[in-house]
């Protein structure tokens, strides 16, 4: 096949970046063939045809004959996988007869011609651009670029042009033999992906040329010594060079940082960083799913994440007897993991557990997740006028803690000491159930989240089996003021002040005990209300699993409301409290700053013997007081019983004189007759 032919590879992830590539390929070299190789398999319901338009060619990863592509895709992430395809692909192109072959990474996109690039395999076999044409001369560039060449290699292998020759072919063999082997990013052992090997193509093959041309490859990690300008006509130089191809790697927080630290005030720069990001939302594609890659989960929809790779490509003996990595179930790798490794698996599923007293704001935390499709098709127990939102309490969950709490003699009004080795002895014949539970609720899920107040006090018999699930748990403790939270309890379910504050504390000292020395992050009710989605993203982002990322941009889903915040602070009700109650609110509210601060921990501790006592006493006040109204109520009953009996025998004595009368008339009745 003569003339030019230039492939990319890339996942439907990176599809809206290939296709910005070949359209500006397309406007400047109308007359190249362009291939996309995908390392993916098309998302359900989305067209080929439709996905693949711009390309001439389209060939997948699957059908480059490398063997056993299964458990061999799976030894790489998505980046490795990409990488790792280039060298057979290139040999696929140059044994169907392809002239030249150029490879391009798919975050590229040409501004001019390459014809002038390219003329130096008119008695050459290999072209490569270094990261870097001009050392940097400050300490903290070196460490970026010149450093980072060290480790990474010294050729950018976005770009690489091959002619179709002896030593071409050679150097494509040699390529794709090595890239099956080990395509990697690990640096410990002196590998790159495909990069690192390319080192040492100047000294295993001729015909190597290296293009110095500052107009190519222009990426972050050599702005630092590249000029950009775009004149008066549109044109863009760099260091007085056409730009003929920008490299626009890690379009993101990253890169923005890095184009910000080297771009030094150059407005150019920036309008090119801008415009790429413009050219690639304009050719988002409907139907891919947010973070798409065929490869990239188990069949039971957990990610698989590299950690969990690497043992496989580790042992080889892993890949024979594991031929199909990626599916689940008995006598597979994933059930080999949970076995041998448990540690990766929980690391790629995250369960919330939202912890919190009764009106505390913690159904507007879970509907936070619920609302962005978490947990979604579960059964909750139904909204009410108390909670027109929706509790999201999973039904299940709620049934069982109210048999948990009744098995143990108490229940969610009252107060209490019952203990939580007391809680554990209440459980044991509910276990298995529980057991069920979780196991139906996490199966396939990388995140899924759990919330009932009861929690606070029955925590101690569901953490072994929380703690048995293949998932990171993190706990998550809303801490709303105990004024507002009396005042909802009074208005709710008519209790007093006082017996609010001591549910108040005891939920959230139970909680706090329950969840010491664990995955925890503490939430203020009102600044999680009035902060809204950016203040719970940032508080649970450290938290989630590898690729999960709800409510990220373009995500819907409902907003905390702001409208729920009511002024805190004790009112009139103040002086009911049984304790230093403002002490023990501040003390955990420091939880959210200081958290594991030994000092705060101890006093913590000591608020709580104190409480405690608080507690037994107002129990022993409330058996007394129960006690009187019992026997008040047994007197007044014994009192309306004489009542009763009086009234019955004053009217059976009526009754009897009515009796009396009637016969008497009767008989005179009859004796009247008988005359």
């Amino acid at each position: 096949m003569t003339g030019v032919h230039c492939f990319t590879s890339f996942t439907y992830t990176y599809l809206p970046r290939a296709r910005v590539l070949a359209q500006t390929l397309r406007q400047v070299h109308p007359d190249w063939t362009i291939w996309a190789l995908i390392v993916d398999d098309l998302p359900d319901g989305v067209a080929a045809e439709e996905a693949h338009a711009g390309f001439d060619r389209v060939v997948f990863a699957r059908d480059l004959g490398i063997p056993s592509f299964d458990s061999w895709i799976f030894r790489h992430d998505l980046v490795e996988a990409c990488t790792a395809v280039k060298g057979p692909m290139l040999v696929e192109m140059l044994r169907q007869g392809c002239d030249t072959v150029v490879y391009l990474d798919p975050d590229i996109a040409v501004f001019s011609s390459l014809d002038g690039v390219l003329a130096q395999l008119d008695d050459g076999a290999i072209l490569l651009t270094p990261h870097q044409t001009d050392p940097n001369d400050t300490q903290s560039a070196i460490a970026d670029n010149e450093l980072g060449s060290l480790r990474h290699g010294a050729y950018n292998l976005g770009f690489i042009a091959v002619r179709n020759g002896p030593e071409g072919r050679r150097f494509a063999g040699w390529w794709a033999d090595m890239l099956r082997q080990a395509c990697y990013d690990d640096p410990a052992k002196g590998l790159f992906t495909d990069q690192k090997w390319c080192d040492l193509v100047p000294a295993f093959f001729d015909g190597v040329r290296i293009e110095r041309d500052p107009g190519c490859n222009v990426a972050s990690w050599n702005l630092s010594r590249r000029r950009i300008e775009i004149g008066r006509d549109g044109g863009i130089r760099v260091n007085g060079s056409p730009l003929k191809f920008y490299h626009f790697t890690k379009v993101n927080a990253d890169g923005d940082a890095m184009t910000e630290r080297y771009a030094d005030g150059n407005v150019h720069v920036h309008e090119i960083w801008h415009w790429y990001k413009r050219a690639i939302a304009a050719q988002g594609m409907p139907g891919i799913p947010e973070g798409w890659w065929a490869y990239g989960r188990f069949d039971n929809g957990l990610a698989a994440s590299k950690a969990m790779r690497v043992p496989f490509r580790d042992d080889l003996g892993l890949a024979t007897a594991f031929p199909q990595p990626l599916r689940t179930g008995a006598g597979s790798y994933f059930d080999w993991l949970l076995r041998e490794k448990p540690e990766l698996v929980r690391q790629t599923a995250t369960g919330f557990i939202v912890m919190g007293m009764h009106r505390s704001g913690t159904s507007a935390l879970a509907g936070w997740f619920g609302g962005r499709g978490v947990c979604a098709d579960d059964r909750f127990i139904q909204a009410s006028q108390d909670n027109a939102d929706g509790y999201w309490e999973h039904e299940e969950l709620v049934t069982l803690n109210d048999l948990l709490l009744s098995s143990a003699g108490t229940d969610w009004r009252t107060v209490d000491a019952v203990s939580g080795q007391d809680i554990q002895r209440a459980g044991a014949v509910f276990a298995n159930r529980a057991a069920a539970f979780l196991t139906g609720l996490s199966r396939g899920r990388p995140l899924w989240f759990l919330k009932d107040p009861r929690l606070c006090r029955t925590l101690p018999f569901w953490q072994s089996h929380l703690d048995a699930l293949p998932a990171r748990v993190c706990y998550l403790h809303v801490l709303r003021d105990p004024w507002s939270v009396a005042r909802s309890l009074a208005r709710r379910d008519g209790l007093s002040a006082a017996h609010s504050h001591l549910l108040w504390a005891l939920h959230n000292l139970e909680a706090e005990a329950h969840t010491r020395g664990r995955r925890r992050v503490w939430l203020h009710f009102d600044t999680m209300i009035t902060g809204g989605d950016p203040v719970v993203l940032s508080l649970i982002w450290q938290h989630l699993p590898e690729g999960v990322a709800p409510a990220a941009e373009g995500l819907a889903g409902p907003t905390i409301r702001p409208d729920l915040v009511r002024a805190a602070g004790p009112a009139g009700d103040a002086a009911e409290a049984p304790f230093d109650i403002g002490r023990l609110y501040h003390l955990l509210g420091a939880l959210s700053q200081n958290d594991g601060q030994a000092s705060l921990l101890a006093d913590l501790d000591r608020m709580r013997t104190d409480i405690t006592a608080q507690i037994l006493t107002y129990r022993s006040l409330l058996l007394n007081h129960e006690r009187d109204e019992l026997r008040a109520r047994a007197t007044a009953m014994a009192i309306q019983a004489q009542e009763r009996l009086e009234l019955w025998r004053q009217t059976d004595e009526q009754l009897r004189i009515v009796t009396e009368q009637r016969d008497r008339v009767l008989r005179l009745l009859q004796e009247q007759r008988g005359r």
